[in-house]
């Protein structure tokens, strides 16, 4: 194994490329931590199996643990609305630091994190890890040009190895002027949608708690009318249903939504901890795979979620969905999470690409590897970002 700077190399018993696989391979990789070649060794080998990194394609790395927050959605939201108010900033970037050791150390190299105050930006994008932050947009009551100032304000420029985009909250929290300015300034929105009955209820008839909320919040604008149609019928509506969007939970689709995001080449990103959290029923991950939705995993926040560990979340999936095999539950956190950040070279192993990948212990297959590690019989042994190795306990991960 060589250094970083020169270049690298790595030979395994087993290399996990994305749908395919290699036995006694190795991979190469250049003084930038991007792949040169992934081939048969032509030596030996360690007795590892490699895996892409995973990704982790929703989470909100600033937000920490909630004290007292309640198990029922809306007054939960208040609770985490109230405690971002108060923390100070230096508290979020400490937590946003947490968090990314947490999912280095778990195998994972890459996020699609949801910032909603600025302040995680800075410490994600000089980490090792990947992938894309949202810049989250909230107002309900903003008209075009207020919508079109805070947009501007808000936009970011990549920066390392991070995209950008823009993440306007919810239906319920994002006016359609609001909507309107973000998929005109950006292509890669992230959106969290028909998470529970009382959007819906809201959208349809403009009642129910959302509608106390924002009321009390002094955002309800008094010309408001309810749409009148459920959450993906109006975000296509408002034109915001397209491939490089992706959308957040879909707890609630409604009859035709499927369809219409299959049509759309929308993404969804489903969280398994959160739906434990609050004890929701799962959503039908399968159906949607077959109707061809990309489906990814990620890790929420730690106001819904105690742990950092993307295993931990395939390990929720393969009790949510024991229909999906092991195979198919690493692809939603790896190939479909690149999808779904519409960066397709992240979560698979190739030429060009980062080399971002994990080591768990060789079983008898590179199937038999994979299914232990997704069944909780493996752990992982090393995590490897851009060619950097950082172990379990490594002291790279403990001084991030």
């Amino acid at each position: 194994m060589t250094r970083q700077a020169t270049g690298g190399s790595l030979a395994a018993r087993f290399v996990v490329l994305g749908e395919h696989t290699l036995e006694h391979a190795e991979l190469c990789w250049d003084e930038r931590g991007c792949l040169r070649r992934v081939r048969r060794s032509r030596g030996p080998v360690r007795d590892v199996c490699v895996i892409p990194g995973l990704v982790d394609a929703h989470c909100h790395l600033h937000i920490d643990v909630v004290p007292g927050a309640p198990r029922r959605f809306v007054p939960w939201l208040g609770a985490v609305m109230a405690r971002r108010a108060t923390l100070p900033a230096a508290a979020e970037v400490a937590a946003t630091r947490t968090a990314i050791r947490g999912l280095l150390q778990s195998g994972t190299t890459a996020v699609g994190d949801i910032d909603a105050t600025g302040r995680a930006f800075a410490p994600l994008s000089r980490s090792p890890l990947a992938g894309r932050q949202y810049r989250e947009l909230t107002g309900f009551h903003l008209a075009a040009t207020a919508a079109r100032a805070l947009v501007h304000e808000r936009a970011l420029r990549p920066a390392g190895a991070l995209a950008v985009g823009l993440s306007p909250h919810a239906p319920y929290s994002v006016s359609p002027a609001l909507f309107r300015a973000a998929a005109s300034r950006s292509r890669h929105l992230a959106i969290h949608c028909a998470e529970v009955p009382e959007e819906q209820q809201f959208l349809r008839s403009g009642t129910g708690p959302f509608a106390e909320l924002l009321a009390s919040l002094g955002r309800l604008p008094a010309a408001f009318r309810a749409p009148g149609v459920g959450a993906v019928k109006w975000l296509e509506r408002l034109g915001v249903l397209r491939p490089t969007t992706l959308l957040v939970h879909c707890q609630e689709l409604e009859r035709g939504d499927v369809t219409r995001l299959a049509s759309a080449g929308v993404a969804i990103v489903v969280c398994p901890g959160t739906i434990e959290y609050f004890q929701r029923a799962a959503p039908p991950v399968p159906r949607w795979l077959a109707a061809g939705i990309p489906v990814a995993l990620g890790t929420d926040s730690r106001a819904s979620n105690p742990s950092w560990s993307m295993l931990d979340e395939l390990r929720r999936a393969a009790r949510l969905w024991p229909s999906l095999g092991p195979t198919q539950l690493l692809q939603l956190a790896t190939t479909n999470g690149g999808r779904a950040l519409d960066l397709p070279r992240l979560g698979r192993l190739g030429r060009g690409g980062r080399a971002d990948f994990c080591l768990l212990p060789a079983a008898n297959s590179a199937a038999a590897s994979v299914e232990a590690l997704v069944y909780g019989e493996a752990p992982v042994l090393a995590t490897y970002c851009a060619g950097r190795r950082f172990g379990t306990k490594s002291a790279a991960v403990a001084t991030l």
